[in-house]
């Protein structure tokens, strides 16, 4: 059976337009977060949580405490050390996030496409079970796919071949009969190409690829034109 593996966070749902607003809203309420610029703040804090979510993707840290590690981090660099701060801004920071849950403009429609052309999908992602699976329904994608690999259950992350050996096994699919969709370079196209299955990159901010030979998708609208791209990657590789 063809299959789709997709990425969730930034490939079908907007965690970057979450992440902004809700720094944003953080701004309004805490004058020390106004010593940046929203533009260098969410700079700031994205170094931040894509070094310490390795924490949690490796089992030290829970998501919340990451949380509450990544805005003391970020408080200190402001030249704040107030644990009661910390907490006040990391809870904040999670309610004005989780407010801001959508998709990725065109995605719900993208998935609708790719059903209709008679793939499987499944979710192959890096992040903990009930966060991901609270997206899934939020965002209206949980009727849509067939299933969900996360690292916390495969017990291991992209690029890792394990996490895709399970999300293929879980569809009775081949390598051969995939493809993966994903923004992260490393983690989604070199980790898709490791275990034999074909890549498209899913590159919104247009920047310059690191092989042009990888098929690349700048938006998952018109939906059509998004699924040719899909299937002639799995075309190609075949």
């Amino acid at each position: 059976m063809p299959v789709l593996l997709c990425d969730l966070d930034d490939t079908l749902f907007d965690h970057e337009r979450a992440t902004r607003d809700a720094l944003d809203n953080l701004r309004g309420g805490y004058q020390v977060l106004t010593r940046w610029s929203l533009d260098e703040l969410d700079s700031r804090h994205r170094v931040l949580l894509e070094s310490i979510h390795i924490d949690v993707l490796n089992g030290r840290l829970s998501i919340e405490d990451a949380r509450r590690e990544r805005f003391g981090r970020l408080l200190a660099q402001a030249g704040v050390e107030d644990r009661a701060a910390t907490e006040a801004i990391a809870g904040a920071y999670r309610e004005a996030y989780a407010s801001k849950w959508q998709p990725v403009p065109g995605a719900i429609e993208f998935l609708c496409a790719v059903r209709a052309a008679g793939y499987a999908i499944v979710i192959v992602t890096n992040n903990g079970v009930a966060e991901q699976q609270l997206k899934l329904v939020r965002c209206g994608f949980d009727g849509l796919v067939d299933a969900m690999v996360t690292s916390e259950e495969a017990g291991v992350s992209k690029p890792g071949r394990g996490i895709f050996a399970q999300a293929l096994a879980r569809v009775g699919s081949t390598s051969g009969e995939a493809v993966m969709l994903g923004d992260a370079w490393v983690a989604d196209i070199e980790g898709a190409r490791a275990i034999g299955v074909a890549p498209v990159w899913f590159n919104r901010a247009g920047r310059p690829s690191p092989d042009p030979t990888v098929a690349e998708l700048a938006s998952l609208a018109p939906a059509a034109d998004a699924v040719a791209i899909v299937t002639r990657a799995g075309v190609r590789s075949a």
